[in-house]
């Protein structure tokens, strides 16, 4: 059985995600349809932690973009580096990852130019790597 992208997500972050309100809008042109259709299960996904003194719920980054910010920092990274593919999400450390049309996951590094693989697809880069592996790669 084949486990939901969400779920994967879950799983990966140890069930530490926020989710949000589905996204309702058209599908932006250029948007791959595995992006979509999970934006319209939730506009975005957050990883969360608890605060450790308070209990309290806290958000740390974005797991997933919600749609209005892939359009933006796609439209700016495609504008300003000439990538191709759509950005979802960053390493945290300023380098975006890009889904490729092929269905490949990259990560793009804005001081070299240079693309990583990062993934063989979107599946593969939110799934539980397992010991002695690379994510997304055997």
């Amino acid at each position: 059985m084949r486990m939901e992208l969400l779920d994967c997500i879950s799983a990966l972050y140890g069930g530490n995600v926020q989710l949000f309100p589905p996204y309702e809008g058209r599908r932006p042109e250029g948007l791959p349809a595995a992006l979509f259709d999970l934006l319209q299960r939730s506009d975005g996904v957050m990883e969360t932690m608890v605060h450790p003194q308070t209990g309290e719920v806290i958000p740390v980054s974005w797991i997933i973009y919600p749609c209005s910010m892939i359009t933006e920092e796609t439209a700016f990274y495609r504008e300003t580096y000439n990538t191709e593919g759509t950005v979802f999400s960053s390493d945290g450390a300023g380098d975006p990852f890009l889904l490729k049309s092929n269905g490949t996951v990259v990560r793009f590094d804005a001081i070299d130019g240079e693309e990583t693989p990062a993934a063989r697809s979107l599946s593969d880069f939110y799934r539980i790597p397992i010991e002695g592996t690379v994510q997304g790669q055997p």
